[in-house]
């Protein structure tokens, strides 16, 4: 009775295992896929956009 209690909560923590083993797997193939695939470009509106956020919380933060 005690070894099957073991056995099943080995075979158990084995299958947990491996199917987190396997999901940082398919997690690292993903992002390799979505990083080779993915558009890197300097946006200037974006940059300008920061830049104006950036000075409306300055300015609220000086004024209240």
């Amino acid at each position: 009775m005690m070894t099957d209690g073991l056995q099943l909560m080995v075979i158990g923590m084995g299958v947990v295992f491996l199917f987190l083993v396997l999901l940082v797997m398919l997690m690292s193939v993903m992002t390799a896929v979505v990083q080779r695939f993915s558009k890197k470009t300097d946006d200037p509106s974006s940059t300008d956009r920061v830049a104006a956020v950036l000075a409306v919380v300055a300015s609220h933060r000086r004024n209240g």
